[in-house]
């Protein structure tokens, strides 16, 4: 009887402030993708289940994910997902998280290649393709790295790879098979060389929305955690990857 009336405390006290929120996210299979005109995914069904839990009313729209990250900086009742938190972002929005650690790494599209290991190896062993708009390019020009490749989508750095036009890769272990698969180049062909990034991986609220909100949500996502429904969503969405 006790814990019931603690369950019922609790889901009156989300109801009652039952917030309308715009939820942005970008594609990012297989953590938000379109699949039959609807969107899909590990990170799409947490957010859906969180709002259940609140009680709050979501709505979902697909964006390019740095226009999605500007809207969520300066509007209110308005967040992004999935977001890796890094020192740069972490003043300019509230956070809810981390949902996972997703760990981006070094791969390699030639099998007859000498395993890689060590950036310094990495800098002098062929071109490095990888998106210039993802914090992984940043950090490897940190590096003092002059063979990347720098391309304008994933999708463009996958094709490179398939026609022999780019020596590596660089893409998190999640998504990369996804990846591959979706220009055309067999997820087998490519080979984990070293890792290159770790970051957890959250929700990004915009500063402008209610804080209590927020405190709401990252309350019902610890209960996600505690009950396992959150691990079960992991393993329902990415257990299939490249083995290192």
């Amino acid at each position: 009887m006790k814990r019931f009336a603690v369950c019922l405390l609790c889901f009156l006290t989300f109801n009652a402030c039952a917030a309308d929120l715009n939820l942005l996210t970008d594609n990012h299979p297989p953590l938000h993708y379109q699949q039959g005109g609807e969107l899909v995914g590990f990170g799409v069904d947490v957010v859906q289940a969180l709002a259940q839990r609140t009680g709050d009313r979501i709505h979902l729209q697909q964006l390019p994910f740095l226009r999605a990250l500007h809207i969520a900086a300066s509007e209110p009742d308005t967040a992004v997902f999935t977001v890796l938190r890094t020192a740069e972002r972490d003043d300019l929005y509230q956070w809810v998280g981390p949902l996972l650690d997703i760990e981006t790494a070094l791969y390699s599209a030639d099998s007859s290649r000498q395993p890689v290991r060590s950036l310094l190896e990495a800098g002098t062993h062929g071109a490095i393709a990888v998106p210039r708009k993802w914090l992984a390019y940043n950090y490897l020009q940190k590096q003092g790295l002059d063979n990347l490749y720098g391309v304008e989508t994933p999708e463009q750095m996958m094709r490179l790879a398939r026609l022999g036009r780019a020596d590596y890769v660089v893409a998190d272990t999640l998504s990369v098979a996804t990846l591959a698969r979706e220009e055309g180049l067999p997820p087998g062909q490519l080979h984990y060389q070293i890792p290159l990034m770790q970051q957890g991986s959250y929700i990004a609220f915009s500063r402008q929305t209610d804080a209590r909100e927020v405190a709401r949500w990252q309350l019902a996502l610890d209960q996600m955690r505690q009950d396992g429904s959150l691990e079960r969503l992991k393993q329902r969405w990415l257990s299939t990857n490249i083995p290192r």
